[in-house]
């Protein structure tokens, strides 16, 4: 088998198997990507954003956090346990998603304003309190970016369908809640969800091609608090 078939078949291998996750990601981006064209980015954000309870609030004011930088810090760490390669992966795509959202967002596209500076006033938009949306450097969302990049790179390592499935939901909810705290229009996010997916997939077939042993090397140190006592 020559590098091009390998290089097919490793792709092809890849989208099938994590198909529970990147199938609704398109179907998601497609449905918004209509929305959009039909009611525009501001009406879409406010029928998202008036749809509110007690209980979206309390939600989502802490599973926006999936979408921090530390879960992305914290996926690095852990896969130095399953090879260094992809422990590196993970940290060149991280800082890839990193730069390419602030250039977007400082340099391409700065005039565009998040959401509270956008209608000028937050009397019709829904603000959960205890969080102040920011107002300048709207597009995309890192935030959205970041959940989506790591929910679809731990698939890689899981056979379970069912979990796929819901990390794509875990990853949907946090772009959800960008719009759901005022801090996000839905172009935002569907533009951070699709930077977090392509590039994982381009870094990861990426590093696939780099021959070299000790990137698929591992911590082989396991801490006694995972190792199981043998009963008596």
């Amino acid at each position: 088998m020559n590098l091009d078939q390998s290089g097919t078949y490793l792709f092809g291998k890849v989208i099938r198997d994590n198909r529970e996750f990147l199938i609704p990601f398109l179907l998601f981006a497609f449905l918004f990507l209509i929305l959009l064209g039909v009611t525009g980015n501001s009406e879409l954000f406010l029928s998202v954003n008036r749809h509110n309870s007690d209980f979206g609030d309390f939600l989502f004011y802490y599973w926006t956090n999936l979408g921090d930088g530390i879960i992305a810090a914290i996926l690095i760490v852990a896969l130095l346990w399953i090879s260094f390669r992809d422990a590196l992966t993970f940290l060149i795509i991280t800082l890839l998603i990193t730069v390419i959202v602030n250039i977007l967002k400082d340099h391409i596209f700065p005039e565009m304003n998040r959401p509270v500076a956008y209608f000028g006033t937050s009397q019709i938009l829904h603000l959960v309190q205890g969080y102040t949306p920011p107002i300048l450097s709207t597009f995309p969302s890192g935030h959205t970016a970041t959940a989506f990049s790591a929910g679809l790179y731990i698939c890689f390592f899981s056979k379970n369908r069912v979990l796929k499935f819901m990390l794509f939901v875990a990853a949907f909810l946090v772009g959800y809640s960008r719009m759901y705290l005022s801090a996000h229009f839905p172009a935002d996010v569907v533009a951070g969800a699709s930077l977090g997916v392509l590039t994982t997939l381009i870094c990861f077939f990426a590093f696939r091609k780099i021959g070299s042993s000790w990137m698929d090397k591992k911590i082989e140190y396991i801490p006694k608090f995972f190792i199981r006592k043998k009963s008596l």
